[in-house]
């Protein structure tokens, strides 16, 4: 074996113990009429399933399962696309996002935490930066990363 692969498979070896692998989510859609799951005519659902994926991987242990049953989406403001193309999301106080779920986390075969959550920010046009990212979903992840950090990141 070559000197400069030896350091090269050490760094990669490395890597792979620092990474949360294994930590896997399942996110399904309970529900066939959700309140407002769209942006700009778009279902955001698929978008909804990544950042729920991607956080898993940020918060969950190595080897814990988490499944996520989402029963109702009501998305930051209101969806005025419906009155021509340039209209957008309006943002108000008064239309907070809002997620409802079902979780499940499994840890080592067992049943570790579960239940139903409504989720929502009402000081989400408070937060630093919300009016910077042009992210149509930028409110939404930030509230579901706010559940992740505070529900499943203490737990491990």
């Amino acid at each position: 074996m070559r000197r400069t692969t030896i350091p090269a498979l050490a760094l990669l070896a490395a890597i792979a113990l620092a990474a949360p692998a294994n930590a896997a989510v399942e996110v399904t859609f309970g529900g066939s009429n959700y309140t407002d799951a769209t942006v700009r005519g778009i279902p955001a659902l698929d978008s909804i399933r990544t950042i729920l994926k991607q956080l898993g991987t940020r918060y969950l242990g190595r080897g814990d399962k988490l499944s996520i049953t989402v029963l109702d989406v009501d998305l930051a403001g209101m969806d005025l696309s419906s009155m021509g193309p340039s209209r957008r999301r309006v943002l108000t106080g008064a239309t907070p996002p809002r997620i409802t779920l079902r979780y499940r986390l499994m840890r080592k075969g067992k049943v570790v935490a579960s239940g139903e959550e409504a989720l929502s920010d009402q000081m989400y046009l408070s937060r630093p930066g919300a009016g910077l990212s042009t992210d149509e979903l930028r409110f939404e992840k930030e509230m579901l990363d706010d559940w992740f950090r505070k529900k499943f990141s203490a737990d491990r």
